[in-house]
């Protein structure tokens, strides 16, 4: 196969890429066509000496399979976000310059390609097919078969503005109210404790019914702590908790902490 149509199937290979589709299978086909031709052009790039066709499909499979980490490495390396369209573009700007690379060594009077690659790259691509289809249909079908369900969980965070806490809370005499976040999932609606701790000791307790499969805000008031001191605050609800740390307002003749 000629450089120029070897370009020519890789850059249509690319388009069916950037293009998408909603057949993944059909898409992981054309990628690794793509990445066979563009291992055949890394190979006629850096060598034109001839090598047995077995020996040089195996290169360019290899060649071609760590282009796509490559272009990934350097598109996350220049802040491009990584996407089909993105490393289909990527691998079209290497092809071209893999491309303009072959035809100059080409002109410069280089050993032409072996005319036994395409069958090569046929007898190779058959059971490679045939593999990534049969374990295309394994994933699908393990899809379908029953699965036990998930935990449930219920989870409980800082949310407002207590969810930029990164340093001790100075909470003033009236005290403070807190705003968390309650997640439920895969339980049902109950009634939990929400408590509120400072240190070991329980400053506040009450109950609070917790929805079904729902997210919510809740106001937790958090009295003052006694001193200036360091506090461990730690709200709970049930066996979830979140923890922040906070100061009371500084007094006339307080002790050192």
């Amino acid at each position: 196969m000629t450089t120029v149509r070897l370009l020519a199937a890789t850059y249509a290979a690319l388009g069916l890429l950037a293009a998408g589709t909603h057949l993944p299978w059909l898409l992981a086909v054309v990628c690794l066509a793509a990445l066979v031709a563009i291992g055949e052009l890394w190979l006629r790039a850096l060598t034109g000496e001839a090598m047995p066709p077995v020996a040089r499909i195996g290169l360019a499979i290899a060649s071609g399979l760590v282009s796509l980490p490559f272009v990934a490495i350097t598109l996350h390396a220049a802040g491009v976000t990584i996407g089909t369209l993105s490393i289909a573009i990527g691998l079209a700007v290497l092809v071209t310059l893999l491309g303009g690379a072959v035809l100059v060594r080409e002109r410069s009077g280089a050993a032409p390609a072996d005319p036994r690659l395409p069958r090569m790259i046929l007898a190779v691509g058959i059971p490679a097919l045939l593999t990534l289809v049969a374990g295309f249909g394994s994933l699908q079908l393990y899809d379908r078969l029953p699965h036990p369900p998930p935990p449930g969980y219920t989870s409980l965070a800082l949310n407002g503005w207590a969810a930029g806490i990164d340093r001790p809370v100075a909470i003033p005499a009236r005290g403070v109210k807190v705003p968390v976040r309650i997640s439920s999932a895969g339980l049902p609606a109950a009634t939990e404790p929400l408590r509120v701790r400072m240190g070991a000791r329980l400053v506040s307790g009450r109950t609070l019914a917790v929805a079904a499969d729902a997210t919510s805000s809740v106001d937790v008031f958090v009295p003052a702590p006694p001193d200036a001191c360091l506090h461990r605050i730690e709200i709970s609800l049930g066996a979830s908790s979140t923890i922040f740390y906070g100061r009371g307002p500084a007094t006339r003749g307080a002790a050192t902490c």
